[in-house]
């Protein structure tokens, strides 16, 4: 057994009845598929292949028509979902199409299954480059996760330790056959910039800086880890329930710890995280306005899901979903 079949193993046991790859067709997506595909007798699950046809590149249809081969090649059964066409700004086409993708996969996943992604650790790397030009906090520095809930099922990325060009020799050695995205090449994306431009150079002056930069991100889930326990109990003292706060305990702790109590408070409720000048905003305008007996503060628009409003009165603090 090889390290990357390694990497998934400890994720399958005898309960897990279906297990989803999300198919690109590309490297990744590829060699996960083929190496979770010798499980299947083993530990006796159904393997799906899920591909998301973007419905932007002119190659789609081809790249539809690659992972239909693929999984007619191993015997395994595809679902494809054709996203309908839309006018996406270049600023924000990554993440509405993860978006589009994560609510196929939401509705697809039923208890007791899994949903494997390729993301590796080129990826993540990618991922905390571009959370730091947007001013993230630390649990956004940890980069991407290497399990979470996601709808029914679990999300898993068990190839996060390894560098993209690992998998590359791999995918040669078995003779897989994957497809690779031009528009990897446009500089225009930011992820592509980092990829292509910046990362190189960086490489170049520090080699070891994946290994270095795979050190700090462990570093920072574990400082999370800590600071979350302490944020939790924050919480437990101010709150009045899951949607509701009272102020004058709020108040009584410090602005950090208030500030990690109330992305602590988002993220219980399932919504969006503020960005730094969206919080700043929030304590150093909203929380000292004492004029307005019910005032709101909102973020995000009610056609985006997961947008918040947070209702203020005179003793509490109440947050819902921003609606129409």
């Amino acid at each position: 057994m090889n390290e990357f079949s390694e990497s998934i193993k400890p994720y399958l046991n005898k309960k897990i009845k279906k297990c989803y790859v999300a198919l690109s067709g590309g490297v990744d997506s590829v060699v996960l598929l083929h190496e979770l595909s010798k499980f299947r007798q083993i530990f006796d699950f159904n393997l799906i292949a899920i591909h998301i046809n973007h419905n932007i590149q002119k190659e789609s249809l081809s790249w539809k028509n690659a992972c239909q081969k693929i999984c007619h090649e191993e015997n395994i059964k595809l679902i494809s979902r054709t996203l309908r066409k839309r006018k996406y700004s270049s600023s924000n086409l990554e993440k509405n199409l993860r978006d589009e993708r994560y609510k196929i996969f939401e509705k697809v996943l039923e208890k007791n299954s899994l949903l494997f992604m390729g993301h590796h650790l080129d990826d993540a790397i990618e991922t905390f480059f571009l959370r730091v030009m947007r001013g993230s906090g630390i649990e956004g520095l940890t980069s991407i996760p290497i399990q979470r809930n996601l709808g029914n099922g679990k999300l898993v990325r068990p190839f996060l330790n390894f560098p993209k060009s690992e998998i590359i020799r791999k995918a040669k050695k078995d003779k897989l056959k994957f497809i690779q995205d031009p528009s990897n090449k446009d500089n225009s994306f930011d992820r592509n910039y980092l990829r292509n431009i910046a990362i190189p150079k960086l490489e170049k002056r520090w080699p070891a800086y994946r290994k270095n930069l795979s050190q700090l991100i462990k570093n920072l889930n574990e400082a999370n880890s800590v600071l979350s326990i302490h944020t939790e109990y924050d919480f437990n003292e101010v709150k009045i329930n899951k949607n509701n706060i009272l102020i004058d305990k709020l108040k009584n702790l410090s602005l950090t710890r208030q500030k990690n109590v109330i992305f602590y408070w988002v993220n219980l409720n399932g919504l969006n995280q503020p960005n730094a000048k969206v919080i700043n905003l929030f304590f150093n305008k909203f929380m000292k306005d004492n004029k307005s007996p019910k005032a709101k503060f909102i973020w995000g628009s009610a056609s985006k899901k997961g947008s918040v409003c947070i209702l203020k009165t005179s003793k509490k603090l109440n947050i819902s979903k921003l609606s129409t």
